[in-house]
């Protein structure tokens, strides 16, 4: 186990309702609070009425426009025993500490690393320069797990079937390419959920007969800092899809 990043928590509260994608109603005490929800997933394993979550009070200044106070960070998983971080503004953080730590990194020493890069029309999250090549480095964040097997998206993904063709095209024109997958609950396996997905579940097998690199890598949070856990989380291969089409 090794810190990565802290993110703390304000509160814990008792979480209401989701009125949409961005907004969470949480009950702190006798007092109601709305909550901004960095993610746009449905997760509703993890946002649903009486479970417990984390907050955090927003930082404000005078170019901000956001209406609500509070950010929501994390929620119990249902046996109590986990805390999920659901707040993706974190995960470039997280994970740009982790690339940058050459010894837990999959890519080891680099010689330079840089956050939104601009590819064509679009932007990856990271470029890194290792020798004198080329990676390139999608990140995802996955708080889906079922039965130790964690899977992504929990809904259609049309931007990240985008950020695996942009990968593969890398990658055949002679750069190394990634897809870091932050698994952001205890794990023992991984794949992509075709139930939600049928797209990106084809493209991210695509993605890895091509040569794209594809790491799942564990990460814990325990009383609101990040944690990164040594442990090898295997790729289940692709041979249940025949059933989907």
């Amino acid at each position: 186990m090794k810190k990565i990043y802290e993110i703390g928590i304000d509160k814990k509260g008792i979480f209401l309702d989701r009125p949409n994608r961005f907004v969470g109603n949480v009950k702190i005490a006798d007092e109601v609070v709305t909550c901004h929800i960095h993610d746009s997933g449905r997760i509703k394993e993890l946002l649903y009425f009486g479970n417990e979550v984390g907050i955090k009070k927003a930082k404000k200044n005078k170019k901000t426009t956001r209406k609500t106070d509070w950010d929501l960070i994390c929620a119990r998983t249902e046996d109590k025993d986990e805390d999920v971080l659901l707040n993706s503004a974190y995960h470039r953080y997280i994970s740009e500490n982790f690339l940058r730590d050459f010894e837990i990194s999959p890519f080891g020493k680099i010689d330079s690393i840089k956050a939104e890069v601009k590819n064509g029309k679009s932007r990856l999250d990271f470029l890194l320069v290792k020798d004198e090549k080329k990676i390139w480095v999608e990140v995802k964040g996955v708080s889906l797990v079922s039965d130790k097997t964690a899977m992504f998206p929990d809904a259609p993904s049309v931007r990240a079937q985008k950020h695996l063709k942009e990968l593969m095209e890398l990658k055949e024109g002679g750069d190394r390419s990634a897809l870091l997958l932050l698994v952001l609950r205890r794990a023992e396996r991984f794949r992509p959920r075709y139930e939600t997905d049928i797209n990106f579940s084809e493209l991210f097998y695509e993605a890895k007969r091509k040569g794209v690199e594809i790491y799942p890598v564990q990460f814990e949070l325990k009383n609101g800092d990040i944690y990164y856990i040594d442990n090898k989380i295997e790729i289940l291969d692709d041979e249940y899809m025949h059933y989907m089409r």
